[in-house]
């Protein structure tokens, strides 16, 4: 019998076949509608064989929804949901006190809602634990609790929208939040209902039943929060638009990005590549072929390609090119934008004194091929101190003084950045003017490398430290990769 208990609290089920999903289905209800019924059982029935539910699960994002809204209706909706645990493995009922020893077989959960349109609520799941799925994305460890025992589960939060308190831009800012609130204590647990009366200086009349959200609105709500966003559009930035969206996602920040056309907005939280692609334009965006989306009317972790690229695996209907707009929640003192550095990037390459083509005799600017991403200078230390770097480099990145966030273009090859290796970086402080020509704090090449003081102002030349490295060949080492993690 698939249904190994079935009490007025909790059941405990295994699903080896349609008719134990439907079983599932029967024991959450009204709860769960078809439509998402449907969903889980194709996104997970390939990767899932126990199912633990808990029925009255006190939720605490629609518990805020409840109390704020759906408790003033005549129809009295419940106050609590369904919260349904998946674990790759058949769990032995005797082991149901001891669900710790099964951790490495959590996938992770997904809350029912009684909101009768898109049941779907909190749901955190692991994506290495889903066969379908692939990229590299922000991550972060959120822990769930089920008869005492405290599991782990790496990823990033999903909400589809009630279509009352929340529409497509809540949901989106709410995962965004989530994501934050978890892996950073600078930020705070936000709930739906607060979300929706963060836009109210731009708003449109009554916030709830929401009519949706404009890219400014969605703009304001991330300042109210506490970041302090940029806003892109394509119709502004034209040439360099995608590329920038690249920059960022490429720095583990989750982007809400809009399309307008399609009357939608998405979470963006990580990317796909093939290097086997053609870098034409000497860009790591140019490997580019999909970013991994957060989509509330789909479950998460989908793919959006380019139009170009063939769709394999769990893609999303939409393509990039339909991105028109996307907001990024910056933190106060990251003043320079991604648009600065690429043209700072630019101009110091081919600068006179500090230009590659001046300073190096192993590689020039025409070959090699940038990788620009911000993340901070605390992880790029801890991650360099591990590396080996040519003349053992990292114990100079080690002792700069940082600011809390730097600006990182790496320089490498065709050849190399398969193997992700480097033979260079430029290193850039982020609380720099965007006009400041000496923004850097190092620029190193394969046989060059200077440093920069920039506690010192003008043109003295104390202000930089630089020496030829006795270098005869180009000696590649570990690309930085601790803004995203593989799925």
């Amino acid at each position: 019998m698939p249904i190994v208990f079935n009490t007025e609290l909790y059941a405990f089920v295994t699903l080896e076949n349609a008719g134990d999903w439907l079983q599932l289905a029967n024991i959450c209800g009204e709860y769960l509608t078809t439509d998402d019924y449907i969903k889980l059982r194709d996104y997970l029935q390939d990767d899932t064989k126990t199912a633990i539910i808990e029925k009255r699960y006190i939720d605490k994002d629609y518990r805020d929804t409840f109390s704020n809204f759906y408790s003033k209706k005549l129809v009295s909706y419940p106050s609590t949901t369904y919260r349904i645990h998946f674990f790759k493995t058949v769990i032995p009922v005797d082991d149901i006190y001891a669900l710790d020893q099964h951790a490495s077989d959590y996938i992770g959960y997904a809350v029912i809602r009684p909101t009768q349109v898109n049941s779907i609520g909190r749901t955190l799941l692991d994506p290495s634990k889903i066969t379908k799925l692939s990229g590299l994305i922000c991550r972060a460890a959120y822990k769930s609790h089920i008869f005492g025992a405290e599991l782990t589960i790496s990823g990033f939060p999903y909400i589809s929208q009630d279509t009352d308190v929340t529409i497509c831009a809540h949901a989106a800012t709410w995962m965004t939040f989530r994501y934050y609130s978890e892996r950073y204590t600078a930020y705070r647990e936000i709930f739906p209902y607060e979300i929706s009366q963060l836009s109210s200086d731009v708003s449109r009349g009554r916030l709830i039943p929401s009519k949706g959200l404009t890219a400014l609105q969605i703009t304001e709500i991330f300042s109210n929060y506490g970041f302090y966003p940029e806003i892109y559009l394509r119709a502004q930035y034209k040439d360099i638009f995608y590329r920038l969206l690249y920059y960022y996602i490429e720095s583990g920040i989750p982007v809400v990005a809009c399309l307008h056309d399609k009357r939608h907005a998405v979470t963006l939280l990580g990317h796909v590549s093939d290097y086997g692609r053609t870098a034409d334009h000497k860009n790591s965006e140019d490997y580019l072929t999909g970013y991994v989306v957060n989509d509330d009317n789909h479950l998460p972790y989908q793919l959006i390609m380019k139009q170009a690229v063939t769709q394999q695996g769990y893609c999303s209907n939409f393509h990039i090119e339909d991105i028109d707009g996307f907001i990024v929640p910056l933190y106060e003192k990251m003043y320079l934008s991604a648009e600065h550095i690429e043209r700072l990037v630019d101009s110091l390459l081919e600068d006179h004194p500090f230009g590659v083509n001046h300073c190096s005799k192993l590689v020039t600017k025409d070959i090699l091929i940038k990788r620009i991403f911000l993340t901070s200078s605390k992880s790029y230390k801890a991650t360099r101190r591990k590396d080996t770097m040519p003349f053992d480099l990292q114990k100079n990145y080690i002792e700069m003084q940082m600011p809390k966030f730097i600006w990182v273009c790496e320089l490498t090859l065709a050849g190399l950045y398969p193997q992700k290796r480097i033979v260079g970086e430029i290193i850039f402080d982020a609380t720099a003017n965007h006009e400041d020509r000496f923004s850097f704090l190092a620029i190193h090449y394969p046989d060059f490398i200077i440093f920069q003081d920039r506690n010192k102002l003008g043109n003295r030349p104390d202000r930089f430290d630089h020496f030829k490295l006795p270098a005869t060949q180009v000696l590649p080492y570990a690309m930085y990769e601790n803004n995203l993690k593989e799925i």
